[in-house]
């Protein structure tokens, strides 16, 4: 772990150690299945496995540039809402991606996230910005919803939808 900014380390080592984790799950579990289970939605409401993947590649990428963004000038708009066209365009487009080639895209966005967060110092977590639902915040805050937060709960999706497609 860095000396100098140990909190910073210990988000990339969480963001390691839940990106490893979901390398396996994609390995062990889902890429054992029927490759048509990818596709088919577990529940209502729900997205398909490829849509979680899609949006994981996607997610990795955009929060890491509006933090660096907002590293850069403190105190300004930040992210988006689950509204956002870009976002959902972008799930729209890989949602029928075949699995290899997201999990080649998968480390390529980590990569870009864990450059951008090796980057930062401790000060910079306490960095305020302004977010349309979240309010003011600091990048701390928005690192832990939107990075380590987000990536922990669409693997705890993965699971469900595994466990429902059976």
């Amino acid at each position: 772990m860095n000396a100098t900014n140990p909190r910073v380390e210990a988000i990339r080592q969480q963001m390691h150690t839940e990106f490893e984790e979901l390398l396996q799950l994609i390995d062990q579990h889902i890429a054992t299945r029927d490759q048509q289970v990818l596709y088919q939605i577990p529940t209502q409401d729900e997205w398909t496995i490829t849509e979680s993947l899609a949006h994981i590649v996607e997610f990795m990428t955009y929060w890491s540039n509006e933090i660096a963004k907002l590293v850069e000038h403190p105190g300004q708009n930040f992210g988006r809402t689950k509204e956002d066209t870009n976002r959902i365009r972008a799930i729209e487009e890989h949602s029928h991606d075949a699995l290899n080639q997201m999990r080649i895209a998968l480390p390529d966005s980590y990569g870009y996230m864990d450059d951008i967060l090796k980057h930062l110092k401790d000060s910079d977590l306490e960095i305020p910005g302004y977010h349309v639902r979240f309010k003011e915040q600091t990048v701390g805050w928005f690192i832990k919803e939107f990075l380590t937060d987000h990536l922990e709960n669409h693997i705890v999706q993965l699971r469900e939808a595994l466990a429902l497609l059976k």
